[in-house]
């Protein structure tokens, strides 16, 4: 989601959470009343519900904030649906992938489909396709509102990178069927779910003004960003070691709590070189990105 603008004075502190989501603007007498001018275009309207208001703006950044952890759900029913080692009757063509038998084979053997190609029910490909399908139109709207005459500085943000990751190829299942089953890493947007929490609590520290509450916002945005860390390696091995041990998502948090808080026992252990590879990229992550959130929550 993109990052929007700040144009709106602070409310007075006596403002309240439940009247800024729920009240009557017109009839409660703490509000600070905003006037804008030139809102008679369509555009401008919209802006002004988006963005400018700030009732408006908190209750979409909820919704989208809702709207990822929702996708990340329905990532997990789908995982804990699917079963790589039976045959897949699904692939482009009605190609059936052969099942593995990893204990028999080097680590760098392994069978590309079981990784390109996953199970996905069709009720909970509709509901991820709805899903996906409401984020990408919101998004594309702030794009919209927000444009100030360079496009790539909307469509090189790393939120709306993500966002297309995760949602475009959802909409081209629709167009080609064949597809339906094809790996989508939903999971990412986890990042998206932190980004609109970030927003969010920067919105109602700035209408509330909580001046007492600057370090529990950064501490809880250090907590986020441990979240998604730990949910992107969880997700991340678990899906590629379908073609080598077949982790669950338990087998695949242990790894993660063991290897990251450096025990290391070594009885759960990435099989094949993709999920190894993405377990040192993941380590390297946190190094760089943990620091950083330490040091900006002091």
């Amino acid at each position: 989601m993109v990052e929007l603008e700040k144009e709106v004075l602070p409310l007075p502190p006596r403002y309240r959470f439940r009247d800024l989501l729920l009240g009557d603007w017109q009839s409660d007498d703490r509000v600070q009343v905003e006037f804008y001018v030139n809102e008679n275009t369509f555009k401008e309207r919209l802006k002004l519900f988006f963005i400018k208001n700030q009732r408006s703006s908190l209750r979409v950044r909820m919704f989208n904030f809702a709207l990822k952890v929702l996708s990340c759900l329905l990532y997990i029913v789908r995982v804990l649906l699917d079963n790589p080692q039976e045959e897949r009757q699904d692939c482009i063509g009605g190609l059936n992938c052969s099942k593995q038998n990893t204990s028999s084979r080097p680590w760098s053997e392994f069978d590309w489909k079981l990784i390109i190609w996953v199970d996905r029910p069709l009720p909970l490909w509709a509901l991820q396709v709805l899903v996906a399908f409401i984020s990408f139109s919101e998004t594309m709207l702030l794009v919209y509102l927000s444009y100030k005459g360079n496009v790539w500085e909307q469509v090189l943000r790393v939120p709306f990178i993500l966002e297309m990751i995760s949602t475009v190829p959802f909409m081209i299942t629709v167009i080609l069927p064949s597809f339906r089953n094809l790996f989508i890493p939903v999971f990412l947007n986890c990042w998206l779910a932190k980004h609109a929490l970030e927003n969010m609590i920067n919105d109602l520290h700035r209408a509330i003004q909580r001046t007492h509450s600057a370090m529990f916002n950064q501490v809880v945005i250090l907590i986020s960003t441990l979240v998604c860390l730990m949910f992107t390696c969880i997700c991340g091995i678990q899906h590629l070691e379908r073609a080598g041990n077949n982790l669950t998502l338990f087998d695949s948090l242990y790894f993660c709590v063991v290897t990251f808080s450096t025990v290391g026992f070594g009885d759960v252990t990435p099989q094949i070189w993709p999920s190894q590879l993405l377990v040192v990229i993941m380590i390297f992550v946190a190094l760089i990105v943990l620091p950083i959130q330490v040091r900006h929550s002091r």
